[in-house]
């Protein structure tokens, strides 16, 4: 037991001492603190301005967050990948002569750390900005920081060391649990799609009676309800079930006996965490853990290109032998973020006369905040022959890129078109924000490159994109200031070929720059 509480304080301390000693990490960790408090302090302020300051306020605020971290929790807990292990826990700790249960609580301690924190800041509003009185917010922490953790502890051991039960009792618990979360979220789709999407039935849904009937989950709210908004005959009827709930799980957790046949699950869980963070780390947009390998498809083309060209080709026939050519996740993203903010920012764009001023900003914050996927462009700077084709470096930047620029462009046409589609912009404007899109991705490209040869490995991948963010940022601002201008003053259809044309002044120059790159394959050795 003390050997795990010394694994588990070391580990907080290593990773806490590793963040701070690189800069990019001290970097990222201050302005994420920074802000934090920002936020905090504006949602204040704009809590407080539209009297959303009240116990009911709060309560819509954790209805929402007890719906999120119940979805999320609860799901990974069912697939048995809601607690973190490293490789070294398959080596050094499932080998010790430790009780698996304890092993399991140790190891989810970051689960519980979050719980703590959300549960301190719930407390803190509670008591500053909603006006609640101390006694409701301390019993309120108490549910959740320990009632509701002590039940998700309870689900978490009864489906990781379930050794005497069946293997497709098991599965078949599992799957009802998926099937379960997957109802709530359609029930709340349904309702909406029925209702509509506005304040008011926004609203009436966090008082509605059927949220609070949703077992385990609706139980939970209803408990926070009573705490906040006082008794009635729905939620004191909930807060008994939850309690009973959470008193059956505590005694399935206890009698549960284990021997520790998770450990295997979890070592393979262990290496595909590992493995996904190792492709982060490189760039790679990685949407869920242990991929499965990857088929590719027989192609008989054949292609021939000399000098930088052959880099091109080689890459075309790379992308005709993936299953889906060029269509990415970062594709289905872009469709995705057009299909949602097409219908919920539809009628503020069409009511402010300007929607081609609305798809630009998204343009412009995607561009900056989205760093993109790892293209087949970036693996050919690991590649030594590419500095030894006998061209300019002009020419192999610009063949290395070429494939993503057209990605860009697709990727701008499914963005950019239900968007123009749903808040009436015209042809012309639609075509130029496409363009815009392809030209500013191609930009966000090339910076890279260049915080690539400044930084090096110095600050790592995440010190380059936010070098590679503030650069961007300063540089296009500038052209975004000028065609503002031009556009409130002159004519507001100027806008979009003024940052289109600036864009791509701005792009020419920063691509010969990062040619540099190409030069010498040893400039970052």
């Amino acid at each position: 037991m003390k050997a795990l509480l010394y694994l588990t304080k070391r580990s907080f301390i290593n990773n806490l001492k590793k963040a701070v000693k690189k800069p990019a990490s001290l970097l990222v960790m201050i302005i994420c603190i920074v802000y934090g408090i920002f936020l905090a302090v504006m949602l204040g302020q704009i809590v407080t301005k539209i009297h959303f300051s009240s116990a009911k306020g709060l309560t819509v605020i954790i209805t929402l967050w007890t719906l999120y971290i119940f979805l999320s929790n609860f799901a990974g807990y069912a697939s048995k990948k809601g607690v973190i292990f490293k490789p070294s826990h398959a080596h050094f700790v499932f080998t010790a002569p430790i009780s698996p249960k304890k092993i399991l609580l140790h190891s989810a301690w970051m689960n519980y750390l979050l719980t703590i924190v959300v549960s301190v800041l719930f407390l803190i509003a509670g008591l500053t900005v909603f006006g609640i009185t101390p006694w409701k917010m301390i019993l309120f922490f108490l549910v959740e920081c320990v009632v509701e953790t002590v039940f998700e502890v309870s689900v978490m051991i009864f489906l990781y060391t379930n050794d005497k039960i069946p293997q497709k009792v098991m599965k078949a618990i599992s799957t009802g649990i998926k099937i379960f979360l997957v109802g709530v979220a359609v029930l709340i789709v349904i309702y909406f799609k029925k209702q509509g999407v506005t304040l008011e039935t926004a609203s009436a849904f966090f008082d509605w009676p059927g949220l609070q009937m949703i077992p385990v989950v609706g139980w939970n709210i209803s408990v926070y309800r009573l705490i906040l908004l006082g008794p009635d005959v729905l939620n004191v009827i909930c807060t008994v079930l939850y309690l009973l709930a959470v008193a059956v799980m505590i005694a399935a957790a206890v009698r549960m006996k284990c021997d520790g046949d998770y450990y295997e699950d979890a070592a393979k869980f262990a290496d595909d965490y590992a493995e996904m963070r190792r492709r982060k780390v490189n760039g790679e947009m990685v949407m869920s853990m242990g991929e499965k390998k990857k088929r590719f498809r027989r192609v008989k083309d054949t292609y021939k290109g000399t000098g930088a060209k052959a880099i091109f080709y080689r890459q075309l026939l790379e992308y005709k032998k993936e299953k889906y050519f060029i269509f990415s996740k970062m594709t289905l993203l872009c469709l995705a973020i057009a299909i949602l903010l097409s219908r919920v920012m539809r009628d503020s764009a069409l009511k402010s006369g300007v929607p081609q001023m609305y798809m630009l900003g998204i343009i412009m914050y995607m561009t900056l905040i989205l760093t993109g996927y790892l293209g087949k462009w970036e693996n050919e700077l690991k590649t030594p022959y590419l500095f030894l084709i006998p061209d300019s470096p002009v020419r192999k930047l610009w063949y290395a890129t070429l494939m993503e620029h057209i990605k860009a462009l697709v990727d701008g046409c499914i963005f950019c078109i239900p968007l123009s589609i749903a808040w009436g912009i015209g042809p012309v404007q639609s075509i130029l924000a496409i363009l815009t899109y392809a030209v500013l991705q191609a930009n966000r490209l090339y910076t890279k490159v260049i915080a690539q040869c400044l930084l090096g490995d110095t600050l790592g991948k995440t010190g380059q994109d936010f070098v590679r963010a503030i650069f961007q940022m300063t540089v296009l601002g500038i052209g975004l200031a000028i065609a503002l201008a031009a556009g409130f003053m002159v004519n507001i259809d100027l806008v979009f070929p003024i940052i289109f044309i600036y864009s791509m002044i701005v792009t020419v120059v920063i691509g010969l720059l990062a040619s540099i790159r190409f030069y010498s394959m040893e400039q970052l050795a």
